[in-house]
């Protein structure tokens, strides 16, 4: 009798068992379960562009040296330093141009005493000439070492002259207001000059306003004007927009393995100073921008259903469509079947497409799926929301 008993609690417990699993996979269905990831229209402002990468650096940087060679005697700035024009950077030891600026002098005074004499001695002989008691090659003589004795008095003066000139050039100042970014010279060091201007510091102006050089493709380069709106980014801080305005597109190309780019100038306001010369900018031209229109989520539009799901068309919300830019969104309902809604789309700015016609605000659409992965064996398991 006990096995009995035992048999029997067996049989009605796989009985219950069996009957449960064939109730939940009939009904699950009916589950406020979804497996569609979905969200609403609304209303909002949209921009469409062009993307571009670019560098962000000064808007004027200049690259100072030296026109003389010599000895770095002194450094008097360092990496970020803010000068004014007129500052003073460096000097290079001036003590070889001071000695020769002494033998210059020397020689001056030399020149100038030959000349005078010589131009006493024309005189007086012109005078003895007028009154026929020396010769006219003699007075001729005489013209000729007085007109050599001005032309090396003048030579001495110009030597002189430059020779002053060049050690202005000892003391090295900053032509502009602005930052030093590179000093690439120490006390010390060597400086030749001889056959080209060796660059010593590189002083960018303002840091405020900065550009941006960005590389546009052909294909989107007639797209782009003249004060467009810009939007970008940087890595330093990936959460924050910055804005910018196109001040030139460059009309020479940029032809690297066969592509070809142009480069876009992009003004940018620095005030907070977070943008730094050499950062890399993500960046969007705005070519088209509106507001106040319905959008829905781009991956609405690049949904497909699966084959096992019943679909049903609708009618249109609003005009028919008949734009050339349609598309195809889907909604759920709560039979577990797909609606079907055409519409006439706008602009894109990548995440969000424009909904001119075809969905009314509001309307649920569909994204994607929750899980993908999943085997569906019916199409109960694609209930309504």
């Amino acid at each position: 009798m006990d096995y009995l008993r035992r048999n029997k609690k067996v049989v009605i417990g796989s009985a219950l068992l069996i009957s449960l699993i064939i109730y939940m996979f009939l009904f699950r269905g009916n589950s406020e379960e979804s497996y569609w990831k979905t969200e609403l229209s609304f209303v909002g402002s949209i921009d469409q562009g062009v993307a571009a990468t670019g560098t962000i650096n000064p808007k004027n940087t200049v690259e100072v040296g030296t026109q003389i060679s010599g000895i770095i005697e002194g450094v008097f700035v360092d990496y970020n330093d803010t000068v004014q024009v007129g500052t003073l950077l460096a000097i290079v030891d001036s003590s070889i141009i001071d000695a020769n600026i002494e033998q210059l002098e020397a020689n001056l005074s030399a020149a100038e005493a030959v000349f005078k004499a010589s131009e006493s001695k024309y005189a007086r002989e012109k005078r003895l000439h007028a009154q026929n008691f020396i010769s006219i090659s003699t007075l001729e003589n005489t013209e000729k070492l007085f007109l050599e004795s001005k032309s090396r008095l003048a030579l001495a003066q110009a030597e002189l002259k430059r020779e002053k000139r060049n050690k202005t050039f000892t003391n090295i100042t900053s032509p502009i207001s602005g930052v030093v970014m590179e000093k690439k010279i120490d006390v010390g060091q060597t400086v030749a000059a001889r056959f080209q201007t060796p660059t010593l510091f590189k002083i960018a102006a303002d840091l405020n306003s900065m550009q941006i050089e960005a590389l546009v493709s052909e294909a989107d380069i007639g797209q782009v004007k003249r004060g467009q709106r810009v939007k970008f980014f940087v890595d330093a801080f990936f959460e924050e927009l910055f804005e910018g305005t196109v001040e030139l597109i460059r009309l020479e190309p940029k032809v690297e393995q066969g592509v070809v780019n142009y480069i876009v100038v992009i003004n940018v306001d620095n005030e907070e100073k977070k943008l730094l010369p050499g950062m890399t900018a993500q960046a969007t031209i705005i070519t088209s921008s509106k507001e106040g229109v319905q959008l829905v989520p781009l991956a609405a539009v690049r949904f497909k259903p699966p084959n096992d799901v019943s679909l049903e068309k609708t009618e249109q919300d609003g005009e028919n469509v008949s734009s050339t830019d349609s598309a195809t969104v889907y909604s759920p309902d709560n039979r577990g079947n797909l609606l079907e809604h055409q519409i006439e789309t706008g602009i894109s700015d990548g995440r969000f497409i424009e909904v001119i016609d075809g969905l009314k605000i509001g309307n649920e659409v569909i994204t994607g799926e929750v899980n993908q992965t999943k085997g569906r064996s019916s199409a109960f398991r694609f209930s309504g929301r």
